[in-house]
């Protein structure tokens, strides 16, 4: 069924499914889809990635999650449900709730997020006593363990100090302790790595492993970066334009692509083995809001491009634990694959 493929489709515990979800952005009195109707869900423990380009709507997809859209922004359609409840329509107080107690965020740029007038510790506490924390020394002592257990060095002392005197990748893990400090069920990280030098990218990642695995949280992990991707998540979401147009295991996304899109981004990706041969380059850009059609947002960048291509956005097709919105994939028969 429509909707119902990319992720949401089969049998199994979820602790978050996404349906028809649609994000306007609202432009001179118009609102126009910046996300168009897309289905995934996460199972408990599971760590699922979306990949796109910038200005693809993944940041506005986790985002509408969390009732944090700015001004001008609004969820247009579709459901959001998290742990059998809908956060669509749930009041402000019911949404503080959940925030940072059951779903967190960690944010491209702690510098931006962290406040630079309060000091690292006071910071970190926050959720606890927003949550109804009220002993003192209980709440030290979760703030100092979980400094200790994100790799901020001497805790006590870092308490004390202010964002401004931090590195970045100590503000980075700053973020990541505030968000975790109440154990989520839901971890959603948007381009934590971004920033970073490829030494603490990889301590980053490792963190976040642990956080999936000791703490039982289940991670959304943001990025465009494909090669992040494929170390750290079990399965990836590509989104492209506000749609989601392919969706499966990161073994089988990566060894089998069937999109044209993802076929160029794991083409762009500097590998031993084609040394001295040029990367893929997609040519074009992403179109913005206004620039959208009925058809395949990438058929215009898209060399393989049909007219049927440019007619209609392709209805999704499974093959096995893989799906993929395009025409011009390999033929269901061949991938015994079914159509959606």
């Amino acid at each position: 069924m429509r909707g119902e493929a990319l992720g949401v489709a089969g049998e199994g515990e979820m602790l978050l499914g996404v349906q028809h979800l649609s994000v306007g952005i609202k432009r001179r009195g118009t609102y126009y889809a910046a996300v168009d109707d897309i289905s995934f869900k996460i199972n408990p423990g599971e760590i699922v990635g979306i990949v796109g380009e910038s200005g693809c709507g993944k940041s506005l997809t986790a985002l509408s999650m969390l009732g944090l859209l700015p001004e001008g922004v609004q969820v247009r359609g579709g459901t959001i449900l998290f742990d059998g409840a809908e956060l669509r329509g749930m009041s402000p107080q019911e949404l503080c709730r959940i925030r940072g107690n059951e779903i967190s965020m960690v944010f491209q740029e702690p510098m931006t997020s962290l406040n630079p007038l309060i000091k690292i510790g006071r910071q970190i506490a926050e959720p606890l006593e927003l949550h109804g924390w009220k002993n003192k020394q209980r709440i030290y002592d979760a703030v100092r363990a979980i400094m200790g257990k994100v790799g901020l060095p001497e805790p006590e002392a870092l308490m004390a100090a202010y964002p401004h005197q931090l590195s970045g990748g100590m503000r980075q893990r700053v973020m990541i302790a505030l968000a975790v400090v109440c154990k989520p069920k839901l971890l959603i990280a948007d381009e934590p790595t971004t920033a970073l030098d490829v030494t603490i990218q990889a301590q980053i990642l490792h963190l976040m492993k642990w956080i999936n695995q000791d703490l039982g949280t289940s991670i959304l992990f943001i990025s465009h970066d494909l090669a992040v991707i494929s170390r750290l998540c079990d399965r990836v979401l590509v989104m492209y334009a506000g749609k989601l147009v392919e969706e499966g295991t990161v073994q089988a996304v990566f060894q089998h692509p069937l999109h044209e899109y993802t076929k160029g981004l794991i083409g762009s990706i500097p590998n031993k083995g084609q040394k001295g041969t040029p990367l893929v380059n997609i040519p074009g850009k992403v179109p913005s809001i206004q620039e959208k059609s009925s058809g395949c947002p990438f058929a215009p960048r898209c060399f393989r491009a049909e007219p049927r291509c440019f007619a209609a956005f392709p209805a999704p097709r499974s093959c096995n634990d893989h799906w993929v919105c395009c025409a011009l994939a390999d033929h269901p028969v061949r991938l015994h694959c079914k159509e959606s």
